[in-house]
């Protein structure tokens, strides 16, 4: 078999989803009623026991986590271990927590107000996750295993029972010096702590934090640590919009359960990934396998929960948590089973509101780590039963089920209360601050970095190759990339592909940087990344597909320059100021943005956590400016810089 001792997957969980979100459109009811029912069976083929029919969706009221606002010293905030009731029909799930609360307390700042937080560890045991590998069934790559619960004879995972609570919290999106940062190596043991300094130098926004410990950020996660993090500004406070009990934190995850002997559902958290083939895993080895993804969603903690609104507007800070599903969430009207278009009006993206609101016209689509700032007037809705449902997990009816279907693609329902009431329409004009960044507005003295999302020599594990330009007439070889762009052809050559590489990536604080991440792999695997780079707040200036025919996976190099094709669609969730951004197969998206005042060293990475976990993550060092240039004078001085049109083609200073 194959095998591997740092990192292993296929990758495909990108795949799984991203060949649906671009165009999938339908809707697949609970029951199979839309979609045909021999198809219906096959995806919810095991799934049909009583234990698990029985688990009854919204019937549980959604949990609005407490709020939580540091003020003057040190805020302390303790890491521990709870039972949480995830659904009113299981038994109480041991978790990691912060403050015992799933997902943790919704921390409030005001922009320009820093504080500081004590993360304390005082976990004690092992981790409260399950981790199992299973072998695929089904029409290949054979993810039929997802759609259940339970390990269904799995092999366990020794290395995962054994692990106990190594932790360091990030607060993604957020400006913070790299010491405060949570780098992923900077793991905190059971009686350590964690002390972060918050500059809430930022407008307002919708942020979260969670752990991102080296190589289990996914398990931890999946244990429980998690929470949402709200910047507040006088700006967004004057525009009137729904505040206090009608502003809602949104907290979508995918979650799988362990079963007993008898089929029965335990509560217990089920990190179960799919063997990339059909041989057994051997003792000491992890084996090339697929992401995650599972059969029940949660909101803020509760499977398929409901909420009573009343007949009013509220606005919801929706955020995606999963390790890799995609949701790509519509309003649907339970009595016709038709969805609501213009229901959702999208006020803000990743790092803050839109210049102006805009109108849903059907679907809002959220990769891992995604955010989106949406509001719903139920006035129009009184007395009926709204839901969200994940249509990415179905298609047009008639059209072939993909295998990786969710059996129940509700995520919430909404039960609307019969009296209107007067509200406040939407501001026409939001932060009069925005404006949507083209290529022309980035500066031409940008740093300019390319990244190739990529796969290894077997064309099956998926890589991220930080790049540097070299002279077009540089050797072909392994690592060698040429890309066809509007200025002409760019030879770049690999320096990293994995965390432990060297670091090559400089950058001088408050300047401009711009992107460009191009995805090249098989035609036949529709890959995607969720690509999150920390301290900066970017936008996306450009995305088209790309011609990667001439990228040859054996001898790791393109045999003939990649190329250009049509620009594609940058969705409305994805036009406002961002942190992660989506890169398909086979496309190229360039973000451009100005890095923050923070310093040190950091991390870009892809945001599917198992990919992160294993090998899809670069450091990258920032520097306060008179340093930078310092630095690159002396790397410049030791030839250990590649130089071209008079351009320090490693730290982007011209010189």
């Amino acid at each position: 078999m194959t095998r591997t001792t740092r990192r292993s997957l296929l990758g495909m969980a990108g795949f799984t989803t991203a060949a649906v979100a671009v165009g999938g459109t339908g809707l697949l009811k609970a029951n199979g009623a839309e979609a045909d029912e021999g198809l219906s069976a096959r995806v919810l083929d095991g799934v049909n026991s009583p234990a698990f029919s029985a688990l009854k969706p919204f019937k549980d009221p959604l949990r609005i986590p407490p709020t939580l606002q540091p003020g003057k010293g040190v805020t302390e905030i303790d890491l521990v271990e709870a039972r949480v009731r995830l659904h009113s029909q299981l038994p109480a799930t041991r978790l990691w927590t912060y403050k015992g609360h799933f997902p943790g307390p919704t921390i409030e700042a005001r922009s320009g107000h820093k504080f500081r937080v004590s993360w304390n560890n005082k976990l004690t045991g092992t981790t409260p996750v399950k981790a199992a590998w299973v072998h695929p069934e089904g029409p290949g790559p054979g993810l039929l295993p997802y759609n259940r619960p339970g390990a269904q004879g799995g092999f366990a995972r020794p290395e995962v029972d054994r692990l106990t609570a190594w932790t360091t919290v990030h607060l993604h999106g957020g400006h913070q010096n790299a010491v405060n940062d949570g780098a992923a190596e900077y793991g905190v043991g059971p009686g350590g702590a964690q002390l972060a300094e918050y500059a809430n130098d930022q407008r307002a926004t919708h942020l979260f934090y969670h752990d991102h410990a080296m190589s289990v950020t996914a398990l931890n996660v999946s244990a429980g640590l998690i929470g949402n993090y709200i910047v507040r500004d006088a700006e967004e406070s004057r525009l009137g919009l729904p505040h206090g009990e009608y502003e809602i934190p949104l907290t979508i995850q995918d979650v799988n359960f362990d079963t007993d002997a008898q089929g029965h559902l335990t509560g217990q958290i089920l990190y179960k990934r799919i063997i990339g083939g059909h041989d057994d895993p051997e003792p000491g080895t992890l084996p090339p396998a697929l992401s995650t993804l599972a059969p029940f969603t949660m909101v803020n903690g509760v499977v398929w929960p409901h909420l009573d609104v009343a007949a009013r507007a509220y606005r919801f800070r929706v955020v995606n948590v999963s390790d890799t599903r995609v949701y790509r969430l519509v309003v649907v009207d339970e009595a016709t089973g038709k969805a609501v278009p213009g229901a959702m009006k999208l006020i803000g993206t990743d790092l803050g509101l839109l210049g102006k609101p805009k109108t849903v016209a059907e679907a809002v689509s959220l990769s891992p780590a995604e955010r989106a700032d949406i509001v719903i007037d139920f006035a129009a809705f009184p007395g009926k039963r709204l839901k969200l449902v994940n249509t990415i997990a179905g298609q047009t009816p008639g059209a072939a089920l993909p295998d990786f279907a969710i059996p129940f693609p509700e995520v919430i329902q909404f039960r609307v209360g019969k009296q209107r009431h007067a509200g406040r329409h939407l501001p026409t004009t939001l932060a009069g601050s925005f404006r949507r960044l083209k290529a022309g507005d980035v500066p031409a003295d940008a740093t300019e970095r390319f990244v190739v999302l990529t796969f290894d020599r077997t064309g099956a594990m998926p890589q991220l190759w930080e790049m540097q330009e070299v002279p077009g007439d540089t050797t072909p070889a392994e690592g060698i990339v040429q890309i066809e762009m509007p200025g002409g052809t760019r030879t770049l050559r690999r320096t990293g592909a994995v965390f432990e590489d060297t670091t090559t990536f400089f950058a001088a604080a408050g300047t401009w940087e711009k992107w460009h991440f191009i995805s090249v792999g098989p035609a036949n695997l529709p890959i995607y990344h969720p690509m999150h780079i920390h301290l900066i707040n970017f936008q996306v200036v450009d995305r088209r597909s790309v011609d990667g025919s001439g990228m040859d996976f054996a001898t790791g190099r393109t045999t003939k320059p990649i190329t250009l094709g049509a620009a594609m669609p940058v969705a409305p969730e994805e036009s406002g100021w961002k942190d992660t951004i989506t890169v398909t197969a086979n496309s190229l998206v360039t973000v451009a943005g100005r890095l923050a005042r923070q310093t040190g060293k950091v991390m870009y990475h892809c945001h599917i956590l198992s990919h992160e976990d294993e090998g899809m993550m670069r450091p990258f060092v920032i520097m306060p400016e008179a340093v930078h240039e310092i630095h690159a004078m002396t790397m410049g001085t030791n030839g250990a810089m590649g130089m071209k049109h008079g351009k320090d083609m490693r730290s982007g200073m011209k010189m």
